[in-house]
């Protein structure tokens, strides 16, 4: 089993309308939404998104 601390808050987006959830991502790799078992759309497929290029991602300097 994983620690809290392996498991790490992602945005997820669905590979098949590109909707986007909170969810975990797993030491393994294995990416889950939070709080359902799919997408609205039926699909259990994501993608994480990539958020490294966007400023109002990054943490506010101080």
């Amino acid at each position: 089993m994983a620690h809290n601390d392996d498991v790490r808050r992602v945005l997820a987006a669905c590979t098949a309308c590109d909707s986007v959830y909170a969810a975990r991502q797993w030491p393994d790799g294995e990416t889950r939404i939070i709080g359902q078992d799919g997408c609205s759309c039926g699909s259990t497929e994501f993608d994480v998104v990539d958020d490294a290029g966007d400023p109002e991602s990054d943490p506010p300097a101080g």
